[in-house]
């Protein structure tokens, strides 16, 4: 997606600053609970932005397991909700909200 594609998002209305982080992500749709893999994108105390091979609805509560870089191994769990989606590349750019 070229620069002038990209959406125009009000960067104003975060409350939270994004760090880019590009690592493994698995993710369930509660119904049905079958894990998916993806890539985290960016991440933010709010939210998470996902590059994932299928396409979610907005309001779709997933199911997260991921682990952020450094030495602890354990597995970060959580709930989010999906704000926004755009295709790109044959893929989707996938906006979640933590709910938990």
């Amino acid at each position: 997606m070229s620069e002038d594609n990209k959406p125009k998002l009000d960067l104003e209305r975060r409350k939270y600053k994004r760090v880019e982080l590009i690592t493994n992500v698995k993710y369930a749709v509660l119904v049905p609970k079958a894990f998916e893999e993806g890539l985290i994108q960016n991440i933010s105390e709010g939210g998470l932005c996902l590059l994932l091979k299928k396409g979610l609805n907005v309001g779709d509560i997933l199911h997260l397991e991921f682990q952020l870089p450094g030495d602890n191994p354990e597995s970060i769990k959580t709930l989010v909700r999906v704000q926004w989606q755009l295709p790109k590349e044959g893929k989707f750019l996938v906006g979640v909200k933590f709910i938990t």
